[in-house]
């Protein structure tokens, strides 16, 4: 009889089912596990844009609400750890992923309870969403170094006469052809301030400044962003147009913006109205100061613009543009920096680089060292992000004591002539500053 009563107690359908306040039976059955579908975007995003990971948690079918979810990839956590919603979704987003396809750990938490999916993202190299096409193979080594060897007839272009506008010196040469020869952008000086002049020249080798010089200078307006000087020219020719970016210098000790001048006439081009046309941001200050300078721009076979810029302190970065007036800037400046691991030639500076794109590469030549000591570096790329660099200076100060270039070399720009590299570079010395010429054989190159 004992026996018959406790199976009989154990029989739940002898027992009535509690129920809730409303009447609703409370469902006493055990809760399945929790589950989880996670997924990353269904096409590939921009190395500059926000990835995300949608994730669905459910428990019985059920989305479940405040489930915490985290993602993984590799062992660096991705984005912030974001709770689900009352449907069991969420959302976790974030950014900095490199070129390629990741995998990635997503991890949902309830009460010790987890639970994990695997997802993937496939990045694409920055410009991708504007249709801006790169090579992105990576380059672990330099393939190729020029040898310069200085022209005979140097500097190409000295010093003004004594009581001219750059009697001290002229430097940093932008340099161009045209339909009858050659155009050079450049900077001078009577004393400390730098102004723009222009000079034509029928090879490249012989030069005559114009009579019009100079032709942009600070223009002295309070709070104008040219108040005291202009620097660093850089002439670029597109569609029969001439484009000549600059420098301008808005306070006394700093603050550099970039202007834009635009003409028809390689030796006569206009401000437009919209200047600076490039400016520093907040944004970067934190490794560019406020100042952004000596802008490098080329136009590519395909008519993308691209700009590499200095800095103040003295880090390059990147920004690509549509027309040459509206940039976008690369999310993971700066491109190129000092290396302060093992080229203590560069003293972790560099500045003033010069582009140019030849055969489906990126050459650059860029200003490294201490103040009245610079060298020229080398570096090659695929892309015009990532770089390589030779563990030496391309080129340095002539040794001969007391010239216009036994102090530095730097600011030099390249043009490919023949099967030649031609590289107009600026000099500092006991008798000024001056501009002068050296030349590679393009043998050996990639």
């Amino acid at each position: 009889m004992i026996a018959l009563l406790l199976a009989c107690a154990t029989d739940d359908t002898d027992f009535p089912q509690p129920v809730m306040p409303d009447g609703d039976t409370v469902d006493t059955s055990p809760a399945g596990p929790l589950t989880i579908t996670a997924v990353g975007p269904a096409a590939s995003i921009d190395e500059c844009a926000e990835v995300c990971f949608s994730v669905v948690v459910t428990r019985d079918g059920r989305g479940v609400d405040d489930v915490l979810v985290d993602v993984w990839i590799g062992d660096h956590a991705f984005g912030a750890d974001v709770p689900t919603t009352g449907d069991g979704t969420a959302s976790v987003c974030g950014g900095g992923l490199d070129v390629g396809v990741h995998e990635a750990l997503v991890v949902a938490t309830l009460d010790g309870e987890s639970v994990t999916s695997i997802a993937t993202a496939t990045v694409a190299a920055f410009g991708w969403a504007d249709g801006f096409e790169r090579d992105s193979a990576p380059v672990d080594t330099l393939p190729w170094t020029p040898s310069f060897v200085r022209h005979a007839g140097n500097p190409v272009l000295p010093a003004g006469e004594l009581g001219t506008w750059d009697e001290v010196g002229d430097i940093v040469p932008s340099v161009a052809r045209t339909d009858d020869g050659w155009v050079m952008w450049f900077a001078g000086t009577a004393e400390v301030d730098y102004i723009v002049g222009v000079a034509t020249s029928p090879d490249g080798i012989t030069w005559s400044k114009d009579a019009r010089n100079p032709l942009f200078s600070g223009d002295g307006i309070e709070a104008s962003w040219r108040r005291y000087s202009t620097n660093s020219p850089m002439i670029v020719e597109h569609d029969g147009a001439w484009y000549m970016y600059y420098t301008g210098r808005s306070e006394e000790t700093g603050n550099l913006n970039i202007g834009l001048a635009v003409g028809d006439d390689p030796s006569t081009v206009v401000d437009v109205p919209e200047n600076p046309v490039f400016s520093w941001t907040e944004a970067e200050s934190t490794w560019a100061g406020q100042a952004v300078a000596h802008p490098s721009v080329l136009v590519r076979e395909d008519g993308w613009w691209e700009m590499w810029y200095s800095t103040g302190y003295h880090r390059i970065g990147y920004a690509y543009s549509r027309d040459g007036s509206s940039w976008s800037r690369y999310c993971k400046n700066p491109v190129f920096e000092g290396d302060q691991d093992y080229l203590d030639w560069e003293t972790n500076q560099v500045k003033a680089n010069e582009v140019l794109h030849h055969d489906g590469w990126y050459y650059m030549t860029y200003t490294a060292g201490d103040t009245g000591a610079f060298t020229i570096g080398w570096a090659m790329s695929r892309d015009g992000i990532h770089w390589v660099r030779a563990d030496k200076p391309v080129f340095s100060a002539a040794t001969e004591a007391g010239t216009w270039e036994s102090n530095s070399v730097l600011s030099a720009p390249i043009v490919v002539v023949g099967d030649e590299l031609w590289m107009w570079y600026s000099g500092t010395g006991a008798t000024g500053s001056a501009v002068g010429l050296a030349i590679a054989s393009l043998a050996g190159a990639p």
